[in-house]
């Protein structure tokens, strides 16, 4: 009889949880369909299940961290349990074990497992309350999560090793932890086995259905959300932003302005979230006390699209014509000061265990403030100005684009008869500042150097428009598009070099999207080309000690960590030493997605950069873009230590090597 009551009290109370669950997960399935459509996660089917087989079952992007190494554990050893415990419940309930449960194997497995997972989830605890990293936020949920796994696995001993003790068998070396206990239960009365094993089984039972209610409803959403998230990822080049159809005279409202106008990936990255917070600790803005937090970005998309969800869900169903929700940023959802803080370096995507998309859905708020509210400061509207006007950032007259190569034997795209196999785009930094043009110079004598087949556009350069998108002017970029692709192919353009990583970027990733494509190269890219070919080769030692900054568009972006590291390797004397946070770990220097040209509140993120660089004991700070340059000078000055550390980009020091004269010495550099 009583074998009966507990089916019964199990199908009622498991059959809740599990309804319970499904009804969450299939609420949540139908928020996404709120949102914008976005097809291009559906190709390449084999790469994606690569993806998930790599960062799912592999938990690739966990373990990076030494912390992931217990959040492996606890995901193995949970996919371990489910089996076990299956088992575990079938059989107290039809007192019938399935095929496996027994072998002693599977025990010892199943045990070790459980105990790994009791360890990793101690672990856990002390650091989520007693050690309390910046990057976790202490809560009741987190440790009912924790607590809930623990009493489960628990109780499964407990339970266990009364019903040992009940029918007098012991796997000994198998279970040994379920053995001990058993081995403690000696002694007690038949009846007092049976409550133990009755009252911890049904705790389990009670555990497991809390644990399913909860699972949907919480941060835990991450334990489905991120498998699907790592399947639909992107798999084009992270550097790549979503173009905006501008010709469809339908749209009245651009970028995102409202929850159910991001796409159903960008919301999915929500419920993907396990708010570990290694966005959080990684991002600049963050670090120097912006308003900005990538965690809470991706937070609150989940928040609101969770509290709108069923009112417009309700309105469907209704009929209702108009289904838009309020406005983000008049609800207070996000500030704007919030969104302009992001120098869209990426180091949040970089640090995201679960593939969560943070740029993309910041620049599509920023794209509804610029195109749609037209809200922007003053100083990014004058940036706007003066590209529109001069196309360059500081408004300077484009006539003298070209003025930085009047002492050089550097031709223009005009003036060579056919066709230059390269085309050397200089860009608005090394064009027009003062500094940045000896970038332009160096280079150019490394291409003379090595007879490379090369000219530039001159006064007929346009920007690459890289500000103006990632300031959230989609229109004006688009307008730099169509302009440089027209003289481009006006010139039978197959082949692009540039020293700037930002136009290096959106050539190489986004101008696809718009009819051009080409061989695109950085110049540290090309030059280490030319090194290992022997077309060039640094003769003058510069004893001095380097330490290089990581541009965030090269290697985040670009995955270009090593040319530019071969180059200063080649350079005799020279000793290269690293930051703390280099190459995919490299802190951003605050110039990115316009922030060159914006007002920073707060600790400035080059003043911290350069700070790092400096406690290197490093003599030179090495840059491979110019805005970077910018930003490290400004640093080491912030520092007090301009006298001390001098920035020079990489192709300087590779073009003082190989002249026979020194073009320009460092202060404090020995060429010899």
């Amino acid at each position: 009889m009583w074998f009966i009551i507990q089916a019964v009290l199990f199908v009622l109370i498991f059959g809740a949880a599990l309804y319970s669950f499904g009804y969450a997960i299939a609420q949540r399935v139908r928020y996404l369909t709120l949102a914008s459509r976005e097809d291009s996660r559906l190709d390449r089917k084999g790469d994606r299940f690569m993806s998930f087989v790599k960062y799912v079952l592999g938990q690739r992007k966990v373990i990076a961290e030494p912390s992931g190494l217990g959040h492996f554990f606890i995901f193995w050893g949970f996919l371990v349990l489910v089996f076990g415990d299956l088992d575990f419940i079938i059989y107290h309930l039809t007192n019938w074990h399935l095929p496996w449960a027994t072998a002693p194997a599977y025990l010892f497995i199943q045990e070790l497992f459980s105990a790994f997972v009791l360890v990793s989830l101690l672990v856990a605890g002390l650091r989520r309350f007693l050690f309390k990293p910046m990057r976790l936020s202490k809560s009741v949920e987190g440790g009912a999560i924790l607590g809930l796994i623990a009493t489960i696995i628990i109780t499964y001993y407990l339970a266990t090793a009364a019903d040992m003790a009940l029918a007098g068998t012991h796997p000994g070396w198998a279970s040994p932890i379920i053995s001990a206990i058993s081995s403690g239960f000696a002694g007690m009365s038949t009846t007092g086995l049976w409550v133990i094993r009755e009252v911890f089984f049904w705790i389990h039972v009670l555990c497991l259905s809390t644990f399913l209610y909860i699972i949907p409803r919480s941060k835990h959403s991450h334990m489905i959300g991120s498998m699907f998230n790592w399947y639909f990822r992107r798999l084009d080049s992270p550097g790549k932003l979503r173009k905006l159809d501008l010709e469809d005279e339908s749209i009245e409202e651009f970028g995102v302005g409202r929850i159910e106008q991001f796409t159903w990936k960008q919301l999915l990255d929500g419920y993907a979230c396990t708010e570990c917070g290694r966005c959080h600790v990684s991002c600049p803005a963050t670090l120097s006390g912006k308003q900005l937090s990538p965690k809470y970005i991706i937070l609150k998309m989940k928040d609101q699209i969770n509290a709108a969800g069923p009112g417009m869900l309700a309105k469907m169903a209704a009929g209702a014509e108009d289904m838009t929700s309020e406005n983000l940023f008049e609800a207070g959802v996000f500030t704007e000061e919030e969104i302009w803080a992001c120098t869209t370096c990426r180091a949040c995507e970089e640090a995201c265990p679960v593939a969560n998309e943070h740029v993309q859905a910041i620049v599509d708020m920023r794209r509804n403030l610029v195109l749609t509210e037209g809200k922007t400061s003053p100083e990014v509207t004058k940036v706007f100005s003066n590209l529109e006007r001069q196309s360059n950032e500081w408004g300077i007259n484009r006539r003298d684009r070209a003025l930085w190569a009047k002492d050089l034997p550097v031709k223009t795209m005009a003036e060579v008869e056919g066709n230059a196999e390269y085309l050397f785009f200089v860009g608005t930094a090394a064009s027009f500042d003062q500094r940045n043009q000896k970038i332009a110079q160096a280079f150019a004598k490394v291409l003379l150097a090595a007879g490379v087949d090369f000219a530039i556009l001159g006064q007929e350069e346009e920007s690459d428009g890289d500000s103006a998108r990632r300031l959230g002017n989609e229109f004006l970029y688009q307008e730099f598009v169509e302009r440089n692709v027209e003289i481009f192919k006006e010139y039978g353009v197959k082949k692009i070099i540039t020293t700037d990583p930002h136009a290096f970027n959106t050539f190489k990733n986004e101008y696809p999207d718009f009819g051009f494509e080409a061989e695109i190269f950085h110049s540290t890219q090309f030059a280490a080309k030319l090194i290992s070919e022997g077309k060039l080769k640094p003769k003058r030692a510069v004893n001095e000690t380097i330490t290089y900054h990581d541009s965030c568009y090269l290697g985040r972006y670009n995955d270009v960590y090593d040319p530019p590291r071969y180059i200063l390797e080649s350079i005799p004397g020279l000793k290269l030493v690293e930051m703390e946070r280099s190459r995919n770990k490299s802190m951003c220097c605050g110039a990115g997605g316009g922030g060159m040209f914006k007002e920073e509140t707060g600790t400035r993120i080059n003043v911290m950069r350069s700070k790092q660089a400096i406690d290197t004991g490093a003599s030179i700070i090495g840059t491979a873009c110019p805005y970077c340059m910018t930003m490290m000078i400004d640093g080491t000055k912030a520092n007090g230590k301009e006298d001390d550390v001098s920035t020079y980009d990489v192709i300087e020091l590779l073009a003082m090597s190989i002249e026979d004269e020194a073009m320009h010495q460092p202060e404090t550099a020995a060429v010899n």
